[in-house]
C-alpha cells in the first residue's frame, strides 16, 4: 500500500512563502544591509546564476573617482553581464525625491549599472514617481522576501522537481497536491522507490494504476539531497528498480535495497558532508 513519505512538504513551503518581512521590527544599519545582500544572493543562486554579491562595494566612475555602493551584484546570462547597485535606506523617515536624485547621480557615473533603492520606511509619492521615471526600482522592506519566504523558495527549488527536471540518474513520483515523494510501506518501515529512467517509472505508474496526482519527476543532485533528508526523517530506506538492461527491468515487483551510503557516495557526493549524519525525526524509531 502506497503512502506519502512527507505529507506536508508543499503545505510547509506555501506557508513559508506567504510570510512577509515585519516592517515594525528594528533593524540596525548593518542588519538591514546584510538582509538585502542575503535576499539577492539567495534569489540569484536559486536561479542557477554564477553571481557575485558584495556589500560596501567600491566602484570606479567615469572620471576615476570611487563610489561606495551598499549592496552590489553582477552576473552573466547568455554572454551579457548584468550589474546592479542597491542603496539601502534604513531611516525612520520616508525616502524623499532628493535622496533618489543623489542616487541617480551616483549610478550615472556607470554606464551599465541598474539602480535599486530599498527603504525600511517607504517612499514619498514624489520620490517613487521620480525613481520610476528614471528607471530606478524603489522597493520597501515589505516588498522584498522575508527569511521565511526565502526558505520556502529554497525548499521548493531543492525539494520538489518540476516536469522539466531530468534525473541524474534517478526518477520517482511526487504528489502534485502535497509535494510529497512516493514510498511503499512494509513491515520494516518505508521503502523509497527509485527508477533508472522516466520510461521505467511511467511503466510502473501504469502497471500499479497509481492515482493521477502521482507524477513522474527526475531527481537532479539537489533534489536527491532533499529526498534523502526526507526519507531519513521518516526512518525510511531506499530501493531501486532493476537496471534497464536487466531481464526483469519491467517487473513492477522487483526492487533491490540501495544502501544509503552508496547512494550518497555515487550519486550525491557533493552533499556528502551535509548527509554525514542520518537525522531521524522524533517519533520515528531508528533501526
Amino acid at each position: 500500500m502506497s503512502r506519502t513519505i512527507q505529507r506536508s512538504m508543499l503545505g510547509l513551503i506555501e506557508t513559508l512563502e506567504q510570510q512577509r518581512a515585519d516592517p515594525s521590527s528594528s533593524l540596525n544599519w548593518r542588519d538591514f544591509e546584510d538582509h538585502v545582500q542575503y535576499v539577492y544572493q539567495t534569489l540569484l543562486s536559486l536561479g542557477g546564476h554564477n553571481v557575485v554579491v558584495a556589500k560596501d562595494a567600491c566602484l570606479m566612475g567615469r572620471e576615476g573617482a570611487e563610489y561606495q555602493i551598499d549592496v552590489y551584484y553582477e552576473f552573466e546570462v547568455a554572454g551579457i553581464r548584468h550589474r546592479v547597485a542597491i542603496e539601502c535606506k534604513n531611516t525612520k523617515r520616508r525616502v524623499e525625491r532628493n535622496d533618489v536624485l543623489a542616487f541617480k547621480a551616483k549610478i550615472g557615473e556607470f554606464s551599465d549599472v541598474i539602480g535599486v533603492i530599498v527603504s525600511a520606511s517607504g517612499f514619498q509619492s514624489g520620490a517613487k514617481d521620480f525613481a520610476e521615471r528614471n528607471r530606478i526600482s524603489a522597493l520597501s522592506i515589505e516588498e522584498i522576501p522575508s527569511i521565511g519566504q526565502l526558505l520556502g523558495m529554497r525548499l521548493r527549488h531543492n525539494a520538489i522537481p518540476t516536469e522539466l527536471c531530468v534525473g541524474t540518474p534517478f526518477w520517482t513520483f511526487f504528489d502534485l497536491e502535497t509535494g510529497a515523494p512516493f514510498g511503499l510501506g512494509h513491515d520494516r518501515g518505508i521503502h523509497a522507490l527509485l527508477f533508472w529512467s522516466k520510461n521505467q517509472a511511467a511503466k510502473y505508474h501504469a502497471c500499479k494504476q497509481l492515482a493521477a496526482n502521482w507524477q513522474v519527476r527526475g531527481l537532479e543532485a539537489r533534489h536527491l539531497f532533499s529526498y534523502i533528508l526526507v526519507v531519513d526523517a521518516m526512518n525510511g530506506s531506499f530501493a531501486t528498480a532493476p537496471p534497464p538492461n536487466h531481464e526483469l527491468a519491467n517487473s513492477g515487483n522487483m526492487f533491490s535495497d540501495m544502501p544509503r551510503q552508496i547512494l550518497i557516495d555515487e550519486y550525491c557526493e557533493e552533499y556528502k558532508e551535509q548527509l554525514r549524519v542520518r537525522r531521524v525525526m522524533p517519533g520515528a524509531t531508528e533501526g
